[in-house]
């Protein structure tokens, strides 16, 4: 298990996502974000050239090798939000995504020991190397007690 004090501003970690088919991509759009974009295929052409994904789609799809991969191993509290959520180039079919994970601040909590708070700004780039999604976020960890 990893704590808190674990982690150190800098530390940097690097996932890679599951390609989402065309297939998947339309039966999430059709259960969760319906717009033509993502569920019609000549009109998604017309506009981007391709059938795209929703942003929320590349939102789980970023974050799923995070937490399957690191996060199930840490001692975490609880999330707290996302701050600067941007979705900077659409997501196509059978790409997969390069993900980093940069940890900014680990900040220990002065009303609380056992706990605190770590800073950390996903970025998941495209097969072409240009950055799709972006956020910062922060996280409520356990510390590790003496």
């Amino acid at each position: 298990m990893k704590y808190l004090d674990d982690f150190a501003p800098g530390q940097v970690f690097r996932f890679r996502s599951a390609p989402m088919s065309a297939d998947a991509i339309k039966a999430f759009a059709r259960e969760w974000d319906p717009q033509r974009l993502h569920t019609d295929e000549d009109y998604a052409i017309s506009i981007h050239g391709s059938l795209i994904a929703s942003g929320f789609q590349t939102l789980l799809e970023v974050f799923r090798p995070i937490m399957a991969e690191m996060m199930v191993d840490v001692a975490n509290i609880g999330g707290m939000g996302f701050d600067n959520l941007r979705w900077l180039r659409p997501v196509r079919p059978d790409e997969p995504l390069d993900i980093e994970m940069t940890i900014n601040s680990v900040t220990p909590s002065r009303s609380k020991p056992d706990r605190g708070v770590m800073h950390y700004t996903v970025k998941a780039c495209n097969p072409d190397g240009e950055v799709v999604f972006s956020t910062d976020t922060p996280v409520m960890i356990q510390r590790r007690m003496k």
